[in-house]
């Protein structure tokens, strides 16, 4: 463990070179993350002004959604994850082998590499971000309670979905082509994470069904939180979730990993 907490810094130091090196894709990913919430909170404004009333559908008002869709975008940017499709690019192309021969997870290189884009990406992002809150105005509820549990809900949020889309990502020791699992898990975090809307406003049983899914916990949950729309028993309730998403996914990646190289038998391995 000494020796990880060591290298730590030297792999992040090379992530942060080659995102530099490669920093007009980053930046057009990462304007990407803004597109999507910023045409849903665009819609959802239309949709209240067409509503019974004009005034807000399920107890969001214009600028609550404008609040709740602007933090979709910095929460969905902390929480960002891509390993569903390097992870299988490596496995499939061999270029695996040399990392299995480091004195370290290759997972490591892996958590390098995704904070190195989520800080580099912040230089174009924390300013698109500001005048998006000057535009929309939203409209926030939160105290200081809610700012501190914030703190954990979001990194438990980011946690579980990087172990999760790397679970998925190992499909690929036994599968030969990950695009369609990538969209699929992509897809399924739109709909049941409350990127498409609030969770809470959509029918009941899918509401029921995404609390049994991790990407409630990974969207929806620090969104309503930093928008202090939850009860302290939600609060609570819904962190303990996480923890559990993020005991569980580390054991599903500690038996999947072992059994997965076992399996390794990409080129040049």
């Amino acid at each position: 463990m000494k020796a990880l907490v060591r290298a730590l810094p030297a792999l992040l130091s090379q992530s942060l070179a080659t995102m530099f090196q490669y920093r007009g894709e980053i930046i057009l990913w990462a304007v990407w993350g803004v597109v999507y919430p910023a045409v849903s909170m665009a819609m959802w404004a239309v949709a209240v002004k067409g509503a019974p009333g004009g005034e807000q559908i399920g107890g969001y008002a214009p600028r609550d959604f404008a609040a709740y869709f602007w933090l979709t975008m910095v929460v969905g940017h902390v929480c960002t994850a891509w390993d569903v499709y390097e992870l299988g690019w490596q496995i499939q192309t061999g270029r695996m082998s040399p990392r299995l021969l480091r004195p370290m997870l290759p997972v490591w290189q892996h958590v390098a590499d995704n904070v190195a884009y989520k800080l580099v990406s912040l230089a174009v992002l924390v300013p698109i971000w500001l005048l998006i809150v000057v535009v929309s105005r939203p409209n926030f509820d939160t105290g200081l309670h809610e700012l501190l549990l914030a703190i954990p809900a979001v990194t438990l949020a980011a946690i579980i979905n990087f172990v999760w889309c790397y679970n998925l990502a190992m499909a690929a020791f036994w599968v030969t082509r990950m695009e369609a699992i990538g969209q699929a898990w992509f897809g399924a975090g739109l709909f049941f994470g409350g990127r498409l809307a609030p969770l809470s406003i959509m029918p009941e049983p899918l509401q029921t069904i995404a609390s049994a899914l991790p990407f409630k916990y990974v969207i929806w949950y620090p969104c309503e939180l930093l928008m202090g729309r939850l009860s302290p028993r939600a609060m609570t309730g819904e962190m303990l979730n996480q923890v559990v998403w993020v005991v569980v996914g580390l054991v599903v990646f500690h038996v999947v990993w072992r059994a997965g190289v076992k399996r390794y038998s990409a080129v040049g391995a």
